[in-house]
């Protein structure tokens, strides 16, 4: 198998490969797939996807910028402002993505697992020739109107097939499809897969989300995080066998949006109002056109600042005009005098003002430093917060 090596944000020398390989490469979305000449011959593009994809006769490997221990940071935060420590310990020293991921996974899986699997009510709708908990009279008249038996039926059934263990095993057969898993955690994988013999397995596993915490399930949290994170990232339909491709995605780009936007609710927490992630509202009095900014901040029915974050390759010395256009559009949909754009300092990008001609707004850029530790990263979203508020409450005095 040919194994590609690339990093984020970055081309890889022209390659030979056929054109279902190429294909296979494009359907993943992992890169870009750019035709050369001679023919036969591909340029690969990474963007602000990282991850793992793999196909017939080939495996592509997108490495991140950021090193793995601070991208699991971002991760873990986002899942668990709280108890995001506990989530980050084991993975200080791992420096791949995807050994990162199946490590911590497997470890916590199976430490939990080994404890015994939960046991929850599931409700069961059935066709049975017996009478077992309360009868569907309708669909009874609908499908058997004319015979007593079979009876359909509804009952609560206590059961290891709950969400919890289906998401784990998910999780497990979704890593288990991919290449060179370390042993170690393949062999962990392995085994807990085994104890989850006989557990379902999720139909949209994309679209799988873990349940509330409560003092029942509370011992899975770890694990059921991780699995939440496997499930989102993974192409793999795992109810449906094996596919020609598949891919392991992270977006680089949604994980800086995502911690961005929980990291300002923590913060702007002390100062009162409502942050609100993806807020959805007009632009133009016909209701026609809509804007979405990642991050809006409310008091009372006012919003009071928004707040739009980048994690992209940028030029040196400027930023792409599209951005200031958008952050312009929100500022005079909303009414604001200011609007902030947050860009991931790893790309490059310096805090900077623009005053935008023949108009109130004022654009601020501002960067936060993906690279430094936890605490002190923190430390600057909580900066980024007082100057919003700050801000905020300059506008409204004036």
């Amino acid at each position: 198998m040919r194994l590609i090596e690339m990093e984020a944000w970055s081309p890889f020398d022209p390659v030979e490969l056929s054109h279902d390989q190429a294909a296979e490469i494009a359907g993943l979305g992992l890169v870009e797939v750019v035709a050369q000449a001679p023919s036969g011959t591909w340029k690969l593009v990474a963007n602000s996807r990282i991850g793992v994809g793999v196909g017939s006769g080939w495996e592509l490997r997108v490495r991140p910028r950021l090193a793995v221990p601070k991208l699991f940071f971002l991760l873990a935060y986002v899942a668990d402002p709280k108890g995001w420590k506990d989530q980050i310990a084991e993975f200080k020293s791992e420096p791949d993505l995807l050994d990162a991921i199946a490590n911590g996974f497997s470890w916590h899986a199976l430490s939990v697992l080994k404890r015994g699997l939960l046991r929850g009510y599931l409700r069961v709708d059935e066709r049975l020739t017996t009478i077992r908990g309360r009868v569907r009279f309708e669909d009874q008249i609908a499908h058997n109107a004319s015979l007593p038996l079979p009876a359909e039926v509804s009952y609560d059934d206590y059961t290891e097939d709950v969400l919890e263990n289906r998401m784990l095993r998910t999780a497990t057969v979704a890593l288990l499809r991919l290449p060179r898993v370390p042993a170690s955690a393949r062999q962990r994988l392995l085994r807990v897969r085994s104890l989850l013999d006989g557990i379902g397995l999720l139909d949209r596993p994309r679209e799988a989300t873990m349940p509330p915490l409560t003092r029942l399930n509370r011992r899975y949290g770890a694990s059921l995080r991780l699995a939440e994170r496997i499930l989102r990232a993974s192409s793999i339909d795992a109810a449906k066998g094996p596919l020609a491709a598949t891919a392991f995605v992270f977006d680089m780009n949604r994980v800086f949006e995502d911690f961005v936007t929980v990291a300002l609710r923590e913060a702007l927490d002390c100062y009162g109002g409502t942050v609100t992630a993806q807020w959805n509202g007009p632009f133009d009095h016909q209701r026609q056109l809509e804007i979405r900014p990642d991050v809006t901040w409310w008091r009372a029915g006012n919003c009071l600042a928004v707040v739009d974050a980048k994690y992209k390759a940028l030029a040196p010395r400027r930023m792409p005009n599209v951005d200031a256009y958008q952050m312009l559009a929100y500022c005079t949909a909303l009414g604001l005098p200011h609007g902030f754009l947050v860009y991931a300092k790893d790309s490059g990008e310096q805090p900077r003002t623009y005053e935008v001609l023949k108009s109130k707004c004022v654009i601020e850029v501002r960067t936060l430093d993906v690279e430094v530790g936890p605490d002190l990263l923190l430390q600057q979203v909580q900066a980024l917060a007082a100057e919003i508020a700050r801000r905020a409450s300059a506008s409204r005095a004036a």
